[in-house]
């Protein structure tokens, strides 16, 4: 894997929730660096135990942090690409982690090319989606990682059509409208149909605002996760 994908990132951009040291977002990207070119099974442990203590996630404490977003695709590569099968399970571990914890309260969403404000969560599990192939190669574990996945789940809608007031039980979503500059919206999710291709049909009850095309709605519960 090459390291240009850490160095792309600005991680004195990223906040600090805690403002300790031990989870500054520069420390993730070192921890990174040192878990790519590993070579023994001592140097991977120690790598993945920085990242495993702070600033990517705090395993004790069950809390995900900012710099986990841009941290997965590279986490992901090295899934992938990973130089022994001792770095690419770590890899998986972290990712899985990623997902069961908790952000910090007020440090819960992040802005992605897809997004403004999406929960961290959800910007996380569309990371991982996006590597199906490669994770289901992986066996048990991928797999295991596919399905956390999936609990976050994300829906673009590309056109919509007024009907009739359901009345049939609802489940809560957010409601995400471009250009993603107001907060999002909740809205009831009253019906979904879906095909063998992944396209769904929704229905929604009455929206606070106008829904358009590109719109996305995500799990209501993601965005009040917090520590």
């Amino acid at each position: 894997m090459s390291l240009d994908a850490v160095d792309a990132v600005n991680w004195s951009a990223i906040p600090n929730p805690t403002a300790h040291p031990s989870d500054d977002p520069e420390r993730v990207a070192d921890a990174l660096r040192r878990l790519a070119v590993s070579t023994t099974a001592n140097e991977t442990g120690d790598a993945a135990s920085l990242l495993a203590g702070g600033g990517f996630v705090c395993s004790h404490a069950g809390m995900v942090f900012p710099a986990a977003y841009p941290a997965t695709p590279v986490l992901l590569d090295l899934v992938e690409h990973g130089r022994r099968s001792r770095i690419k399970a770590a890899a998986l571990g972290l990712l899985f982690d990623a997902l069961c914890s908790l952000p910090p309260v007020g440090h819960n969403r992040v802005d992605t090319p897809h997004g403004a404000d999406v929960p961290l969560c959800c910007a996380i599990a569309r990371c991982i989606r996006g590597r199906h192939a490669v994770l289901r190669a992986h066996g048990r574990f991928g797999r295991q990682l596919l399905a956390e996945a999936a609990l976050h789940w994300q829906l673009t809608i590309e056109e919509t059509e007024l009907q009739p007031d359901g009345t049939l039980t609802a489940i809560e979503a957010e409601l995400h409208v471009p250009p993603f500059v107001q907060r999002a919206a909740t809205v009831c999710v009253e019906a979904l149909t879906a095909d063998s291709s992944g396209a769904a049909c929704i229905q929604l009850r009455q929206t606070p605002i106008r829904i358009t095309p590109g719109s996305t709605l995500y799990a209501a519960e993601c965005g009040r996760r917090e520590h």
